[in-house]
């Protein structure tokens, strides 16, 4: 079993510090080593988690609906003429919640998608109604930013009846034959007296906001209340009225054109447990060479520490790569000009080819 003061531990050996520090000393701050490290060690997993589609930070995830252009399904309100606020940016048909714990997003994978199973050539295949055991090739998206009313608290209007602490609570979408409001905020039953809520909290939205920040809105609805959607539990009844922010502010968001898009992604991996032991390694050198300089001073054994470091992402990479299926095609350019944007159609989507990004920035 690894814990996170053995991390620390192991990144001040790999630079040869000849100090250790505590579980205590890393929560109270009680050293400089304690102090320095409790600076890095968030922000050095995150972006080495980024620098490649590591298998140990894989995550498959429903998109949260945002919105979509007029005329879709989950949107029959009327067509305007030109884009307004509210729909996704051009040329994109559906808009997404950024999954909140994802670091790296890699792909939007179709639910279905046709032409594979039945014949139809490649370069002419549509999505939609396919056999659900084939799920296609990867679509095409982009993560941008939108401007939201964002929730920051929920006060309880009426409580309901049988709701437990810890359920999820959805709140209602707009009505059908309207443009959508936005994803709707999801709360938490904090405490639920004989089944009818008292308080909630809200569920945040994006990684590692100081107050919780919930829902996309397009509106400030602070003055309606609002009805529940669907609980996790058995709960019903319960309406509330929302604090929002006000101007609006961005989150980020997946738009693409694929309806009911499922995303995949590199998350955010905080159990060292869980961390492949190559991986592991490479973040203890990481960390190790991140923490040269403010303890040491030594550019000269920060440069070698780092060298070290890259060294074993590579071998890390190396290792984890040939863990999956790995295919290096190149699309040839008869299959690019008909649209076929994907590489691999042959193994469907859940492939990494060669996506890595560079190496830790060392001192020059």
């Amino acid at each position: 079993m690894t814990a996170q003061v053995d991390i620390y531990n192991r990144a001040l050996q790999s630079i040869g510090t000849r100090t250790t520090v505590t579980a205590a000393e890393i929560a109270n701050n009680g050293s400089n080593e304690a102090i320095q490290a409790n600076i890095a060690y968030v922000p050095v997993r995150r972006q080495l988690l980024r620098m490649a589609p590591w298998n140990c930070g894989a995550k498959t995830a429903n998109l949260t609906y945002i919105t979509s252009v007029p005329g879709t399904p989950e949107n029959t309100s009327a067509a305007t003429t030109l884009w307004q606020p509210g729909q996704p940016a051009p040329p994109y048909a559906y808009e997404y919640q950024y999954p909140v714990d994802c670091l790296l997003f890699q792909w939007v994978t179709p639910n279905t998608a046709t032409g594979f199973a039945s014949g139809i050539p490649i370069s002419t295949a549509v999505t939609g109604g396919a056999p659900s055991f084939w799920q296609g090739p990867p679509v095409k998206l982009r993560v941008a930013t939108d401007s939201f009313f964002g929730v920051t608290a929920a006060a309880v209007v009426a409580g309901g009846t049988g709701y437990a602490v810890g359920d999820i609570i959805t709140l209602a979408q707009a009505p059908q034959g309207s443009a959508p409001l936005g994803a709707p905020v999801q709360l938490q039953v904090l405490t639920a007296p004989g089944g009818v809520i008292a308080t909630v909290s809200v569920v945040n939205v994006i990684l590692g906001e100081a107050s919780a920040l919930g829902g996309s809105y397009f509106t400030n609805l602070a003055r309606a209340t609002q009805a529940q959607a669907s609980t996790t539990g058995a709960g019903m009844g319960a309406t509330f009225s929302l604090t929002q922010t006000s101007p609006a502010t961005p989150q980020r968001v997946i738009l693409t054109n694929q309806e009911f898009a499922i995303g995949n992604y590199i998350g955010d991996v905080t159990d060292p447990n869980l961390f492949d032991d190559l991986f592991q390694e490479a973040f203890i050198r990481v960390l190790g060479a991140t923490l040269c300089m403010p303890l040491n001073g030594d550019k000269n054994r920060a440069k070698m520490a780092i060298e070290e470091a890259n060294t074993m992402i590579a071998q890390a990479r190396r290792q984890d790569g040939n863990e999956s299926l790995t295919v290096n095609d190149v699309l040839p350019d008869w299959l690019r000009v008909r649209g076929v944007n994907f590489l691999e159609d042959y193994s469907g989507p859940y492939n990494t080819s060669f996506n890595y990004g560079g190496l830790w920035p060392g001192f020059s």
